[in-house]
């Protein structure tokens, strides 16, 4: 990368039907020194690809923590969201990367900023039974009755899937016990449903 640099390569080239650059490709693939060369070389912190994802956004997606301290460090925008509005922040909750989370919310990241249906954070976490990501959006202050477009919240989403912890977490964080989705289902309707016993038990 360096010798290419150096001969006067592009960074801004992009490839594929994505549109992906030096730097995306580098960040999506944990290449620390690849990266930053390329940043030294005035890359485009935020170049979007077709899909409007971001080296950020990549670099939450598959854990790579020092990528994105190095991205933060040049200000890569931390509320750049994908087409379907996935933040950095959602993404790194959605795949449980907890030290990327935090990371981010140290960096200001918008803690209940939504997907284009609704999904926050703290939901697509609460859903997945991520109990660690879940813990810390709640001391972070995240809102914890926030539903999605179809009025679930994330406490009927931890009841849905059984992670019974996730849902103990919630009402400690004072979530809303009978808090229906847009159909009428509770909580507790929907634990039953799935035949989750201990989280019914925990919500009665």
């Amino acid at each position: 990368v360096r010798l290419l640099l150096e001969a006067g390569a592009s960074v801004g080239v992009t490839t594929g039907r994505r549109g992906g650059s030096a730097l995306y490709i580098a960040c999506q693939n944990g290449h620390l020194e690849c990266a930053r060369l390329l940043l030294e070389a005035n890359a485009a912190v935020d170049q979007v690809m077709k899909d409007g994802s971001t080296p950020l956004l990549m670099a939450c997606q598959n854990g790579h923590l020092e990528i994105v301290r190095l991205l933060l460090k040049a200000g890569a925008a931390i509320k750049q969201a994908v087409k379907r509005g996935g933040t950095p922040l959602y993404i790194a909750c959605q795949n449980n990367h907890l030290e990327i989370a935090r990371l981010l919310l140290e960096a200001n990241a918008a803690i209940d900023q939504a997907t284009n249906n609704g999904f926050t954070p703290l939901r697509v976490a609460s859903q997945s039974g991520h109990l660690e990501i879940v813990r810390l959006l709640c001391v972070a202050g995240a809102v914890v009755d926030q539903a999605d477009e179809q009025g679930a919240t994330p406490l009927l989403m931890a009841c849905q899937e059984g992670h019974l912890e996730c849902a103990r977490l919630l009402l400690e964080a004072s979530a809303a016990v009978g808090q229906a989705r847009n159909n009428g289902a509770t909580p507790l309707f929907i634990a039953c449903q799935n035949g989750h016993v201990e989280c019914a038990r925990l919500l009665l």
